[in-house]
């Protein structure tokens, strides 16, 4: 489960949980995450530019879309994990 991505439907499902800062942070670490491979994955980028446009409020559903298409996984399991931590 992609930690930057998990971050950036929380946000989504629960606006107002992190602050512009922390969607920020988290736009600069999955761009680095995504440049820190030589080859990186589509999914990749497209993780990153989820997290960037969550923190400047601009196509983040585009992206995660399309990071969801790329890589397989399951955006239902995202949203489990976000509303189990929220019971807890």
């Amino acid at each position: 489960m992609n930690k930057h991505i998990l971050m950036v439907i929380d946000h989504q499902l629960n606006p107002g949980k992190y602050t512009q800062e922390e969607l920020y942070k988290n736009a600069a670490y999955a761009a680095a995450a995504t440049y820190a491979t030589s080859n990186a994955a589509d999914a990749d980028f497209a993780c990153s530019f989820a997290a960037a446009d969550v923190a400047y409020a601009t196509y983040a559903t585009y992206w995660l879309n399309r990071y969801f298409r790329l890589s397989g996984e399951n955006k239902q399991d995202y949203i489990d994990a976000i509303n189990k931590d929220n019971k807890q």
